[in-house]
């Protein structure tokens, strides 16, 4: 069998499922639960074609999750709703916001110019990790999304490129995980959850101030709810999950050297090939992948670099 998938400059091994506790937002031993692992910043697309236009959003395996969502606030933590993650909760008295969008330039709350100290320094008093209730924010979402028919068997993922502080996440009534550290994208793996070719119901929960707050106290404006794009996208089976590339010279700046190391999920023949600004094959290479693999790129005298130049990556056979 031959799977094909193209990478261009986007490890998702999701922890034993667990029940949200509720008490993940106060508890500093925890900053994630089932959050996909960080990696470097490419999207697999479907074929080659695709790859060298370098459009995620033209996927056929990407879903924007930009938009609408069915929203509903509450001033202090201890009023926040449960149970609206359920299928069947009737959201229909709740209002809209846009995905991206911070609540308090939509109108929920009060934005916060601290230079120094934490926002809630004329309310409660610093008591790591303890964070108020009062005057703590919360935003539930909700929005019904169709997932690709084409989609089936394959993995899908959920992609929140900056959620603050926090995000609980719920899928088709089911808990998927959480997620700490604002201004990192958080990714989690759908699969168990969704159905391809279904509507499914995606709700998450967001907290103003949690414990990892306190480890955000810069000069800036303090904005709560999502501050960039979130979307699905699916990848085959076995896939490339992470990747570095690293460019050298030699010591008399002449020759060049490109160090690649790359993580897979399954097992493939990779092959590798590095082309000029004209599109024009420089080098290739084929790695048998299966977790970590390494090449490296010996180039006599290279030309200046090109915003055109490209490195791809095409995971070709599987083996089992």
């Amino acid at each position: 069998m031959r799977k094909h998938i193209f990478a261009s400059l986007f490890a998702l091994t999701p922890l034993a499922v667990s029940a949200q506790t509720f008490t993940e937002w106060h508890d500093p031993t925890v900053n994630a639960v089932n959050r996909a692992s960080m990696h470097a910043d490419f999207f697999g697309y479907e074929s080659s074609e695709a790859a060298h236009q370098g459009i995620k959003e033209n996927s056929e395996r990407y879903l924007s999750l930009n938009g609408y969502w069915r929203f509903f606030w509450v001033r202090h933590a201890d009023a926040r709703p449960t149970g609206f993650w359920e299928t069947d909760f009737d959201d229909r008295g709740w209002d809209s916001i846009p995905v991206p969008g911070v609540w308090e330039l939509h109108g929920y709350g009060d934005p916060i110019y601290v230079n120094t100290g934490y926002a809630w320094r004329e309310q409660f008093h610093n008591n790591p990790p303890e964070v108020p209730t009062r005057e703590n924010h919360i935003g539930s979402y909700r929005r019904t999304v169709h997932v690709p028919a084409l989609w089936k068997d394959k993995k899908i993922i959920a992609h929140f490129g900056s959620v603050t502080s926090n995000l609980y996440l719920w899928v088709n009534g089911r808990f998927v995980g959480y997620s700490e550290d604002s201004k990192l994208e958080a990714e989690f793996d759908l699969t168990p959850y969704v159905k391809a070719g279904s509507d499914n119901v995606i709700a998450f929960q967001v907290f103003r101030w949690c414990d990892g707050t306190y480890l955000e106290d810069q000069d800036f404006f303090r904005f709560s709810g999502v501050g960039r794009d979130c979307y699905l996208y699916a990848r085959e089976t076995t896939h490339l999950s992470d990747l570095r590339v690293t460019p050298d010279l030699d010591a008399g700046y002449r020759n060049g050297r490109l160090d690649v190391s790359l993580n897979m999920e399954g097992r493939a023949d990779v092959e590798l090939a590095l082309t000029d600004a004209d599109g024009q094959t420089v080098a290739t290479q084929t790695l048998r992948a299966s977790g970590k693999a390494q090449a490296t790129f010996d180039i006599t005298s290279p030309p200046p670099m090109d915003s055109r130049d490209t490195l791809s990556l095409h995971p070709d056979r599987q083996r089992t």
